[in-house]
């Protein structure tokens, strides 16, 4: 079987715009000419980006990107096929949204896998979930507090909306490490002094500690929907036609029949069971043509 590799990775490097600009045309052709996928964004605060491609290619990119971006952060898996559709470098004002672009990371909050399970085991300590509901939904550490947001962003708003006693020690996770980098930041403005971060995020833990504290499987954003404990790509979910969270209620498309999953939540409202947007727009076009009116 063929083996695509698959690297995220991310750097706080202040960049000026038209550094920004030389990196986007050259980091475009640069993976172009190796036959890469993925999506990269840069922006004047640094760069991040999940990437995938032959493990030659994939090596070279590392290397290329280290030597730009000294302390990066790194995580790299492995698939049997490609997990992105296209390549694509961006622009934008910030490399994760939190409307924080003048944020940096605070070095000394990073707690190492073996560190955090001794904080974890703490009586004075709270972790804290920092991703989307679709991504906490699936897997979760133990006792974990979830903060229901649909978007990154939200995050500012549930910690100015936070009672946690100001004292307790506070750790935050997310997929690979770099929405902390920000989360830290807002919860220590929202006056929290003991905030810590889980160095390269459920990923790095996975590496060292599966089957631990960590329940569940981890989302990801590529075709992989999510990894198990041992960073495999998902048997279990798939993505939701409809709405794009990971779903697990097999199902066969009312257009074409093929089989496929949707989530629960677009079963119960009744959502046309169709596998893609065009497969709705079909069906949705026969019942027009015959004079059936959509539910």
């Amino acid at each position: 079987m063929h083996t695509t590799r698959i690297l995220a990775f991310y750097a706080f490097s202040p960049l000026g715009e038209q550094r920004v600009a030389e990196l986007r045309s050259e980091l475009h052709a640069f993976g172009e000419s190796r036959g890469m996928r993925g999506l990269t964004l840069l922006a004047t605060e640094g760069i991040n980006g999940t990437v995938c491609g032959s493990p030659k290619a994939v090596g070279e990119w590392k290397t290329h990107i280290a030597a730009l971006f000294p302390h990066a952060t790194w995580n790299e898996s492995s698939a049997g096929d490609r997990v992105f559709p296209r390549w694509l470098v961006k622009v934008r004002e910030e490399i994760v949204a939190l409307d924080r672009p003048e944020s940096s990371p605070l070095e000394d909050t990073h707690l190492t896998p073996s560190e955090w399970n001794g904080m974890m085991e703490r009586p004075d300590t709270v972790v804290i979930d920092t991703r989307n509901v679709y991504e906490t939904r699936i897997g979760m550490f133990d006792g974990a507090i979830d903060p229901g947001i649909g978007t990154f962003r939200q995050f500012n708003d549930f910690c100015k909306a936070q009672s946690i006693p100001k004292e307790k020690n506070i750790l935050l996770y997310c997929t690979g490490g770099i929405r902390c980098e920000k989360a830290v930041a807002a919860m220590k403005d929202a006056g929290y002094e003991n905030v810590y971060q889980l160095k390269g995020g459920i990923l790095s833990y996975l590496k060292e500690f599966p089957e631990q504290k960590f329940n569940g499987e981890c989302f990801v954003f590529d075709h992989r929907v999510a990894v198990d404990q041992y960073l495999q790509p998902s048997s279990k979910y798939k993505l939701c036609p409809a709405c794009g969270d990971p779903g697990t209620e097999a199902s066969t498309c009312v257009h074409c029949s093929s089989d496929f999953s949707m989530c629960s939540a677009c079963r119960a409202k009744g959502i046309p069971v169709t596998c893609s947007k065009n497969c709705r727009h079909q069906h949705e076009r026969s019942r027009c043509l015959t004079g059936i009116r959509r539910p």
